[in-house]
């Protein structure tokens, strides 16, 4: 009864979500230094899309699905989104890795004016700029400590907010499983012949995180996709944004991040102006718009 009454509360799932994307965060940097981002996503697209197969027959879906043009360049740059995030999370600290990549709103702001051609609002782009601040505060070009790594986590942000645009181009024509399926099959195409030439046999300790890893995936997508059914899209966005909190207290506890005055400043910022950009419309995602690691 207790289960029955969680699977039709929007916020536990969201949250349960979240949570999940997190421990997927935390599996992702414990991992890194024994193997590379390129056997990660493999694996997750991999099983992703094997798992995904079933349904698509099931439901009688054509696996073609439609602008197949514009769901193979959403599968690509949510490909680019997650390996430079597997990426980040392996260079710099777990929170700031995650933190930067929640600039997605930012970017889709961005890319909705660019390519779509939206008119800004005055308060979208007072909230970018915002978050823009935020970014410079959190990453600090000048110290020492900023790196590649923190590169990486923007890019994922950037490539993320670009998906969220294409996505919104095709869910007008194509359901969350064939969107998603597409993301795997693009995603498992690239990764898979850099994973052959660099392929070397983990131990068994490996192999078991990686399928893992995989599974807490798909629990994550599994749980939001649900989730969206009960609470608007602008709520889910935002309680999404949680895993900001989770990756921040294990980045504390088990690899010691240090959580500095301008990280706190800068995170605020970022993820204040994300949540504020979600909750006036203009990301709206749905159950799978959402580009999380």
């Amino acid at each position: 009864m207790m289960i029955r009454i969680m699977l039709k509360n929007g916020f536990i799932l969201m949250t349960l979500s979240a949570f999940f994307y997190a421990v997927a965060d935390v599996f992702i940097k414990f991992m890194s230094p024994s193997i590379g981002p390129i056997p990660i996503a493999f694996v997750r697209f991999l099983l992703g899309g094997l798992i995904l197969l079933p349904f698509l027959v099931q439901g009688h879906e054509s696996l073609r699905g439609n602008s197949t043009r514009f769901l193979l360049l959403r599968g690509f740059t949510g490909t680019l989104a997650f390996f430079c995030l597997v990426k980040s999370i392996a260079m710099i600290p777990l929170s700031n890795a995650i933190v930067l990549f929640y600039t997605f709103p930012l970017f889709t702001t961005f890319f909705s004016f660019l390519l779509l051609k939206e008119p800004l609002k005055k308060l979208e782009v007072l909230l970018t700029v915002i978050g823009l601040i935020g970014i410079y505060i959190l990453i600090d070009p000048g110290s020492h400590s900023y790196s590649l790594g923190h590169v990486l986590g923007l890019l994922a942000g950037g490539f993320a907010g670009l998906t969220i645009v294409l996505i919104r181009k095709v869910r007008k024509t194509n359901g969350s499983l064939i969107i998603y399926f597409y993301f795997c099959l693009v995603g498992g195409t690239i990764s898979f012949p850099f994973f052959v030439v660099n392929f070397t046999m983990p131990n068994f300790e490996l192999i078991l995180l990686l399928v893992v890893l995989a599974v807490i995936f798909l629990i994550a997508q599994l749980l939001m996709n649900q989730g969206f059914k009960y609470c608007r899209a602008s709520e889910g966005a935002t309680i999404l944004m949680s895993e900001v909190v989770f990756t921040g207290i294990a980045g504390v506890l088990l690899f010691k991040d240090s959580l500095g005055l301008g990280f706190l400043v800068g995170a605020s910022l970022i993820v204040g102006s994300g949540v504020w950009l979600n909750l006036i419309g203009r990301s709206r995602p749905s159950s799978y718009t959402i580009p999380n690691p």
